[in-house]
């Protein structure tokens, strides 16, 4: 027997009309009975042993497989951070590098500038002690690594020699001893 869809449609709209009028009760008087009624609506299919202890397997397998990528989860999880922590203490180190470099730099700047305060003021005393002799003239003409003659005298002394250091306003300098000799002076005894 054949049934029409035109029979089909108006049986399963009815149905759907009662089980949501009953729906709506239940809803409405605080009861349980429209959800009782949407089960047992529902359909029940039974299976063969066969296909049950197949699929119980199958459930068994993917239990294990589950346990297995939430261990692998986790090593995972543990190297992140592990992988995490060593940057964060890399990171602390070069910190601690750079302050260390930054430091030893400030301190070798305040070396140079008390290095700098300490020529200023040898400098400076220097200045006053040859501002003193200025009077009596620069009494070390040995740094010039030339003939140095006397003009008062016309003498003249080669490096090394006794009379060598003079009053540097009495001096006068000569590139080799033929130039001292044209000059009309005379080469010291000792």
């Amino acid at each position: 027997m054949r049934i029409s869809k035109r029979v089909k449609r108006i049986v399963w709209t009815s149905l759907v009309f009662v089980l949501s009028l009953t729906a709506l009760y239940g809803i409405m008087t605080g009861t349980d009975f429209g959800s009782n009624i949407i089960q047992a609506a529902q359909k029940v299919k039974y299976i063969g042993k066969d296909k049950y202890n197949i699929a119980k397997k199958e459930h068994d397998a993917l239990l294990a497989k589950k346990k297995k990528l939430v261990a692998q989860e986790n090593k995972t999880q543990s190297q992140v951070t592990d992988i995490k922590n060593q940057e964060e203490e890399a990171k602390k180190a070069a910190a601690e590098q750079q302050a260390a470099a930054e430091k030893q730099q400030q301190e070798q700047q305040k070396q140079a500038e008390k290095a700098a305060k300490q020529a200023q003021y040898q400098a400076n005393t220097s200045t006053s002690s040859s501002s003193s002799t200025s009077s009596r003239g620069d009494m070390n003409t040995s740094s010039s690594g030339q003939i140095v003659g006397n003009k008062n005298s016309h003498i003249y002394h080669v490096p090394g020699q006794r009379g060598y250091n003079m009053n540097s306003s009495n001096a006068v300098y000569f590139q080799n001893e033929q130039d001292a000799l044209n000059a009309g002076y005379r080469k010291a005894k000792v």
